[in-house]
């Protein structure tokens, strides 16, 4: 192979990939439900939380770039069995997501074009997409890198569609919900519920980081493009959740049709705004879609290295010939996709069912390894002198704490997908969600088995016999 042919990624592409990956049109969907304290929870969560996240990126990104990011930077600091398992809950919630993203889709679709579609159509319409996306993630990243691209400008135009149509209905028909200081900041434990949503929705800063060596200049890029892509990350995130509840009453809302309540309400379903709203409605559908290439992309890129280094059966580390791009992990992780949406299309009553199902499952699984990229850091800052072109400022102590609080937050994050402060435990649902979380970290311990197996195998074959 030789090794600059895939250097295909600039500053742009790196910044618009970011963009792709952590601007969720679901989130703000699902940020919008939870009412006008959603805002206060974006404030809170994007200060705190969102800006050390970045600034962590861009020093572990800097000083160790590497495909592979954050699988990369745990193995460094605790050795390649944690870093084997950071791989594979990187992998396997994007597989599990992917199901959820897929069916918010084909709702979304059916409320915006085929009023009335049926549950297992809707399912039909997930299942190929998954299939179309391991085409997508398997072609060469010089053409690939388009679709993330062209899918965070998209992103952008229908967040300032949503946000103008949001302020023109409430300043003509009056405001769906109220943006007074009372029903901003929370005002029960139950409200502390949604911090888990919301440091969801921040995670992915390192995302990119994962094809650091397909990167031009990683060093000096990685920084820039996180900066930059986190101020419009954070900056389109408030204002497109604005606009939905300037529009859309948030005890009217169903996640899975809230684009279309919200641009029909701001737009009407005839003439020139009927138009805007279907065609924003289209490029929505498409980010959805470029979403999950990207993510992709990022996290089937992680389980290649992993399988390469022998931590992951030999199928995950399959990759293009001529592209070097992953082909194994993807199609494993389209197959898990479409099992999990048939398997369940066959006990869930409604697509926002399936949906919220799906979300809390792969959400706990993906804020994981968050925790263990927080605790790479400080080991990493306190125990390694690798050069660090760019470096979280404060000093070290300081440093290492903001790292800290970050992770006990993510942390904070997963215990809220299945407790509510205040409300008796739903241990019909938190059992649900624990054994699915818990069936998809086995699966793993085994697939990390299977791998070690299978090198030491290699290995004792490649050693020569002894003579007799």
């Amino acid at each position: 192979m030789e090794v600059n042919k895939n250097k295909v990624l600039r500053c742009r592409d790196v910044t618009l990939y970011t963009v792709s990956a952590m601007l969720f049109m679901d989130q703000i969907a699902l940020a919008a439900s939870l009412g006008s304290s959603s805002l206060f929870w974006w404030a809170y969560v994007l200060v705190l939380l969102f800006l050390p996240m970045a600034m962590m990126t861009s020093e572990l990104g800097t000083a160790y770039p590497s495909n592979g990011g954050v699988y990369h930077w745990v193995r460094l600091a605790f050795g390649f069995r944690w870093g084997a398992r950071v791989s594979w809950m990187y992998w396997v919630n994007n597989a599990l997501w992917m199901p959820s993203v897929y069916i918010l889709f084909a709702s979304m679709l059916s409320a915006f074009y085929f009023p009335g579609m049926s549950l297992w159509l809707q399912i039909f319409i997930g299942c190929s997409l998954a299939l179309v996306t391991s085409l997508c993630t398997s072609a060469s990243l010089r053409i690939g890198k388009w679709l993330p691209n062209l899918g965070a400008v998209l992103k952008l135009i229908s967040v300032l569609v949503l946000l103008v149509g949001g302020l023109r209905y409430g300043f003509n028909e009056g405001f769906a919900n109220p943006f007074t200081l009372d029903g901003i900041v929370p005002s029960s434990p139950a409200a502390i519920a949604a911090l888990g949503v919301m440091v969801y929705g921040i995670m992915g800063t390192e995302l990119a980081c994962c094809s650091a060596a397909e990167m031009v200049a990683p060093r000096r890029d990685i920084p820039r493009a996180v900066l930059a892509s986190g101020l419009l990350i954070a900056v389109f995130n408030v204002l497109g959740t604005i606009g939905v509840l300037a529009a859309v009453p948030t005890d009217q809302t169903d996640v899975t049709t809230i684009f279309a309540e919200s641009l029909f309400n701001m737009y009407g379903h005839e003439g020139w705004g009927g138009w805007l709203a279907n065609l924003v409605g289209g490029f929505v559908l498409f980010t959805f879609f470029t979403n999950m290439v990207t993510w992709s992309m990022g996290t089937n890129r992680a389980a290649v290295e992993a399988a390469h280094a022998g931590e992951f059966p030999p199928v995950f580390g399959i990759v293009h010939p001529r592209h070097d791009t992953p082909v194994g992990s993807a199609l494993l992780a389209s197959t898990v996709s479409i099992l999990v949406m048939l398997v369940y299309g066959l006990v869930a009553d409604t697509a926002e069912g399936l949906f919220w199902t799906l979300l809390s499952i792969f959400a706990m699984i993906f804020m994981m390894p968050y925790v263990l990229m927080s605790l790479a850091f400080i080991k990493l800052r306190l125990s390694s002198d690798a050069p660090r072109p760019f470096r979280l400022p404060l000093g070290n102590r300081l440093a290492c704490l903001w790292a800290a609080v970050v992770g006990l937050h993510v942390v904070a994050g997963i215990v809220l997908f299945v407790v509510t402060p205040g409300e008796p435990m739903d241990w019909d649902y938190a059992g649900k969600i624990l054994a699915g979380v818990l069936l998809a970290l086995a699966i793993g311990e085994v697939m990390i088995g299977l791998g070690r197996r299978q090198q030491r195998r290699r290995r004792l074959a490649a050693e020569p016999a002894l003579p007799t």
